[in-house]
């Protein structure tokens, strides 16, 4: 899976995933302050190496 490139292209993937994600979610809850655990969260779970 390294050498054909599946973790390079997952991390690329999350990190897509989690910037739309952080987009919709200022949208939804214009107070960063109020989603800032549920960004904390998914961010930890995107950026995680274990």
């Amino acid at each position: 899976m390294e050498r054909a490139g599946g973790r390079d292209w997952a991390q690329t993937q999350a990190a897509d995933r989690m910037a739309r994600a952080m987009q919709e979610v200022a949208r939804a809850v214009p107070d960063p302050e109020a989603a800032g655990g549920l960004l904390a969260l998914a961010e930890f779970v995107t950026r995680r190496t274990t």
